[in-house]
């Protein structure tokens, strides 16, 4: 196909490694889904350590042997992705998560030990739902 001169030609969408290469997000029922890359990066472990950093809102996810103490395990998903049952570890540090959030640049160090920053999420899900008897405000009017 021929075009005049002025067209300029899109290259693509350059994938950022932290984001694209590890899908990792948290709900609020504290379901830590780990997607398949980061699975593998991780080692394949069959459970986790979870560490949680207050002051800096971070979540640390180390590779563990499903019989130490202290040990959660990993329930595998579909495609290879896999989910940690945090929710009492979310309880017991207080973490508030109010959906479903991505972490945007997970980082895996160099002992082999997944960073998550809690400052650093975006919300990829449509939120909490309120629950029976919830209605809606009738001053916020929804233009269709």
């Amino acid at each position: 196909m021929s075009l005049h001169k002025n067209w300029l030609k899109f290259n693509g969408i350059k994938k950022e490694r932290g984001f694209n290469r590890h899908h990792i997000t948290i709900n609020h029922n504290g379901q830590i889904h780990i997607g398949r890359q980061a699975h593998i990066d991780l080692g394949r472990p069959r459970a986790v350590t979870l560490y949680y950093e207050p002051n800096q809102k971070k979540i640390a996810i180390e590779p563990a042997d499903p019989r130490d103490p202290g040990s959660v395990p990993l329930i595998a998903k579909t495609f290879g992705a896999h989910y940690v049952p945090g929710a009492q570890f979310i309880r017991q540090n207080r973490i508030h998560i109010a959906g479903t959030e991505a972490f945007i640049k997970p980082e895996l160090n160099h002992n082999g030990i997944l960073i998550l920053d809690l400052t650093e999420t975006i919300r990829v899900g449509r939120g909490r739902n309120p629950g029976p008897g919830w209605k809606p405000d009738p001053r916020e009017r929804i233009e269709r």
